[in-house]
């Protein structure tokens, strides 16, 4: 007989894959080898227990109020809120994976060119891209990102993705995120294939990407692109975020010029003339990262979370 732990334990993880992962009851028997009345029993005994708490969010009442007046305040194009509830990072992740996949989808048409960046949130709105043919399309990578270190960025994976996806020819950035030397960067930067991707990503009519908080446990820093002494310099000179891999302040200035000429990838102007330029990030510890981004005015969109929606509408202003 299971332990209460270990039954516990179980309705967790039929729960997670209901209501996180969008499988079917069907799947999940099939992946747990139990019949599907049973994952239904178990769903039922979740929601008795707690484990499972529905709320029902009214876009009508909250999100749509919200969206409206950050589009007003900001001078956005469009605001989509996810609700947060306390949620995890991983769970906020999802939500903000499902919507911003969405919304691509929505956007899409023949003859476009599509610029992303990488990182885990980047990784769940390919996770949820629906199947189809856009014909004529490209999809590019704006930003290095092959880790120093171990660590593995997974940066390539986000545009190949989405061209398999959407049957759309893939230019990738095969690169390290900032390297050591002005003059690296200069030699890459001649290389006549580095310099055609590149400027595929400045004539993208759209780009999707997101923006990191800044610190110690920052991908880029766990990609040993900075020492130590370099992290504290930055947070020192009061570094909050990363856009496409520039680190930016508290203002959505550039933090540091010199490090600035040794990033490989789209400039952050670049992204001001975009159509549609996407910022996709939500969870607590982005906000100053993400009211940085809205202060240098390098998106016209922002797919983020109530929470993240509330703080930035108490804090409207741009100094």
């Amino acid at each position: 007989m299971l332990k209460t732990s270990e039954k516990t334990s179980s309705l967790v993880d039929v729960a997670r894959l209901y209501y996180e992962h969008d499988f079917s009851q069907q799947d999940i028997a099939k992946k747990l080898g139990i019949s599907r009345p049973s994952v239904s029993r178990m769903l039922q005994k979740a929601r008795e227990m707690g484990i499972i708490r529905i709320k029902i969010f009214d876009p009508e009442q909250r999100g749509s109020h919200q969206e409206k007046a950050l589009q007003n305040i900001y001078g956005l194009k469009k605001v989509i809120l996810v609700p947060n509830e306390d949620a995890t990072d991983l769970v906020i992740k999802q939500r903000l994976g499902f919507v911003a996949a969405r919304y691509l989808d929505e956007l899409l048409e023949d003859g476009l060119t599509v610029g992303v960046s990488w990182g885990s949130t980047m990784q769940e709105v390919v996770k949820h891209l629906q199947h189809r043919t856009i014909r004529n399309m490209t999809v590019v990578q704006m930003n290095g990102g092959i880790s120093k270190a171990e660590y593995d960025t997974h940066a390539s994976e986000i545009a190949l993705k989405i061209g398999r996806n959407y049957q759309a020819i893939p230019f990738l950035l095969p690169l390290p995120a900032i390297v050591d030397q002005v003059r690296v960067r200069k030699a890459i930067m001649s290389d006549k294939n580095i310099s055609k991707t590149l400027n595929l990503a400045k004539e993208a009519q759209i780009a999707m990407y997101t923006i990191g908080a800044f610190s110690f446990n920052s991908v880029l820093v766990k990609a040993d692109y900075f020492d130590k002494e370099e992290v504290e310099e930055l947070l020192n000179d009061r570094a909050v975020g990363d856009v496409c891999s520039r680190i930016i302040d508290e203002n959505g200035n550039i933090c540091n010029s010199k490090l600035n000429a040794r990033t490989i990838g789209i400039g952050l102007n670049e992204l001001k003339k975009k159509k549609y330029a996407i910022a996709v990030a939500g969870g607590r510890v982005k906000f100053n990262a993400i009211r940085a981004g809205l202060r240098g005015k390098y998106f016209n969109v922002l797919i983020t979370d109530e929470w993240v929606a509330s703080k930035l509408l108490e804090n409207t202003d741009f100094s």
